[in-house]
C-alpha cells in the first residue's frame, strides 16, 4: 500500500468521491496489468500535522509508481510510501525484525506448485506456508556460521589478469585453491586450471553452507574479480542458494549480492562505523588488523607470476591464507556491532553493513514512525538533490589554534551530544521547521533568522530516545562489561552523532 494525503478541510462526500475515482485505477505495463484492491481513510499525521489520507492497497510493489502517476486529482495534497522498497516495507507491515528469532508456524510445501515451486527450485531443508509468526519471549544467543575468503590475480585491474588462488577459512576450515605451484602444506588444494578453481570454489561455499560469506573490499575487487573471470572462462559462479550467480549493483563502489548467503564487505563497514575512531593512517587489511587484532599481514612483495619458483609458491600461498585468517578473525572481533546495528535500524544485515551513517539514520527514523502515527516522507528527487547541492554553505565550528607551551590550570568540559542536545533543546528539524513567525515559536538567527515551532516535533522526540538510550547501555555497560552492551551503546551513540549530519545530507528525506 502507499499514502494519497489530502487537502485540510476536505469534505468527508468529497473524500469518498476521490476513493471511489482510485479504486476504478488500472495500469498497464509490458509485463501485467494491475489495479487498486480497496481503499481506507485514516487519520494520519504528516510532518507532525494531521491529515486524513487514503490508504491505498495495491497487488504488485513494483507499481506503486505508475498508480500514484494517476493520482493526480486538486484534493490530492501529496502522494507518499510509493518510493518504499519491498524489503523495507515488509519489515514495517509484519513488524518483523532482522537478526531476531520468531516462532513460525504453517503447512510445510513438498514438491508444490505454491509460489512457483519455490520448494523444488531452492537448496534449503524446509518451505513453510505460513500461518502464524509470533516473537519469541527469550531470544537465544545467535552465532552465525562464516566463511572468509580472498583472492589473489596476476594483476590488478578487475578481470583483466588470471585468479591465482582463493583461499577460504571458517571454523575448523582452511582451504587455499590454486592451478600454479607445487606444495606438500595440507592447506593447499592443487587443482587443473583456472576455470577449475572457480568450479571448486563454489563447490566448498556449498558444502560449508555459510550464514555469511565475508571478504575485506570483497564488493569493490574479490567477488566482481571472479564474476568476470568466470564470464570470460564461460564458468558458472552459483554462489547462490537457488543456484543464481552473484548479482552486482552499481555505485560509489560495486556491491555485489548472493541469494541466500549474507555477503559482507568488512571494509565498508568498518570504513562507516570505526574509522572515526581509529588511529591507522590507511585502513588496509594491515592496519586495521594490526590496531584491532594487534596481528599483521604475512610479508610478500608482487612479483611477475613466471618469476615465483619453488618454495616462493608456498610463501604465496600462506601470505593468502593469512589474508582470510584475518579477515575471519576480524569478522568475529566486530560481528556484536554489525548485529546491534542490524537490529537497531531494522533493515537486513547485507543493507546496515554497508549503509552510510545518514542511511542509518534515516532507516532508523522510518522504522520507528510508527509511534507518532507518521507518514514516512519521500525520498529527494533530481533537481531537488541539485538544488540542495547548490546552497550556499555555512560557516562550520571555530577552532582555536593553541600556541605552543606549557600551560597549567586546564580544565576539560565536554557537552555530551552536543549537536544532538541542541537539536531537541530547541525542537530543530524538519517537521518543527516554520516558513513564518508564529506565536511562541523559536527565533533562530543564522545570519536571516529563521523559526521553529514550539510543539516538540517526532524528529526531536526520537533522538532525545536516542540520547537517553545510549546513556542507559552505557550505564550498564559500566556496571556489566560485555561485548554485546558495548555495540548496543556504540550503535546509539553514533545515531545520536549522525543525526545532525542527516539532517544537512542532500539526500535525506527530513533534510
Amino acid at each position: 500500500y502507499f499514502w494519497a494525503i489530502l487537502n485540510e478541510n476536505t469534505k468527508p462526500k468529497k473524500i469518498a468521491e476521490v476513493q471511489k475515482k482510485i479504486e476504478q485505477i488500472v495500469v498497464n505495463n509490458k509485463v501485467r496489468r494491475s489495479k487498486v484492491i480497496k481503499t481506507e481513510v485514516h487519520k494520519k499525521n504528516y510532518l507532525g500535522k494531521e491529515y486524513d489520507a487514503i490508504k491505498i492497497f495495491i497487488p504488485n510493489a513494483k507499481d506503486a509508481h505508475d498508480i500514484a502517476d494517476e493520482i493526480g486529482f486538486k484534493e490530492i495534497f501529496k502522494r507518499r510510501e510509493y518510493d518504499l522498497n519491498f524489503i523495507t516495507k515488509y519489515i514495517l507491515e509484519r513488524k518483523l525484525k532482522p537478526l531476531t528469532w520468531y516462532e513460525i508456524t504453517g503447512e510445510i510445501l513438498n514438491n508444490s506448485m505454491e509460489f512457483g515451486g519455490i520448494d523444488a527450485s531452492m537448496d534449503i531443508d524446509t518451505v513453510l506456508k505460513v500461518d502464524s509468526i509470533s516473537d519469541l519471549k527469550t531470544q537465544p544467543d545467535y552465532k552465525p556460521k562464516i566463511l572468509a575468503f580472498d583472492i589473489e590475480t596476476s594483476e590488478f585491474e578487475i578481470g583483466g589478469g588470471e585468479i591465482l588462488m582463493v583461499s577460504l577459512v571458517g571454523e575448523d576450515f582452511k582451504k587455499v585453491i590454486t592451478w600454479k605451484g607445487d606444495s606438500k602444506q595440507k592447506f593447499v588444494e592443487k587443482v587443473e586450471d583456472e576455470e577449475e578453481l572457480i568450479e571448486k570454489f563454489v563447490e566448498y561455499v556449498k558444502e560449508y553452507d555459510p550464514d555469511i560469506l565475508t571478504g575485506y573490499f570483497s564488493d569493490g575487487f574479490d567477488l566482481p574479480y571472479l564474476k568476470a573471470r568466470a564470464e570470460k572462462l564461460r564458468v558458472k559462479l552459483n554462489l547462490g542458494l537457488d543456484n543464481s550467480q552473484p548479482k552486482f549493483r552499481r555505485g560509489a563502489v560495486m556491491t555485489g549480492k548472493i541469494n541466500g548467503i549474507v555477503h559482507v564487505d568488512l571494509f565498508r563497514f568498518i570504513r562507516v562505523v570505526y574509522s572515526q575512531y581509529m588511529q591507522s593512517e590507511t585502513l588496509s587489511l594491515d592496519d586495521v588488523a594490526e590496531e584491532l587484532l594487534g596481528e599483521n599481514k604475512d610479508s610478500w612483495e608482487f612479483i611477475p607470476t613466471e618469476k615465483i619458483k619453488g618454495k616462493k609458491w608456498d610463501e604465496f600461498f600462506k601470505y593468502n591464507l593469512k589474508d582470510s585468517e584475518l579477515t575471519y578473525k576480524l569478522f568475529e572481533k566486530i560481528w556484536p556491532d554489525i548485529q546491534e546495528f542490524t537490529k537497531v535500524v531494522e533493515e537486513p544485515l547485507f543493507d546496515t553493513s554497508r549503509y552510510s551513517m545518514s542511511n542509518l539514520v534515516e532507516n532508523y527514523i522510518m522504522h520507528n514512525l510508527e509511534e507518532y502515527n507518521e507518514i514516512i516522507e519521500k525520498k529527494p528527487v533530481n533537481d531537488m538533490i541539485g538544488a540542495r547541492r547548490a546552497e550556499e554553505k555555512y560557516q562550520g565550528a571555530f577552532v582555536f589554534q593553541p600556541i605552543p607551551g606549557l600551560y597549567e590550570n586546564l580544565v576539560f568540559f565536554d557537552f555530551t551530544s552536543m549537536y544532538g542536545s541542541v537539536i531537541v533543546s530547541f525542537n530543530l528539524s524538519r517537521e518543527s521547521f516554520l516558513n513564518k513567525k508564529e506565536k511562541n515559536s523559536t527565533e533562530v538567527d543564522i545570519g536571516d533568522k529563521v523559526y521553529f515551532a514550539k510543539n516538540t516535533g517526532f524528529f526531536s522526540k526520537m533522538l532525545a530516545n536516542i540520547i537517553e538510550t545510549r546513556k542507559k547501555y552505557k550505564k550498564e555497560y559500566a556496571d556489566n562489561p560485555s561485548n554485546l552492551l558495548k555495540a548496543r551503546s556504540n550503535a546509539f551513540k553514533l545515531l545520536a552523532n549522525a543525526a545532525y549530519g542527516y539532517l544537512g545530507y542532500f539526500g535525506a528525506r527530513y533534510y
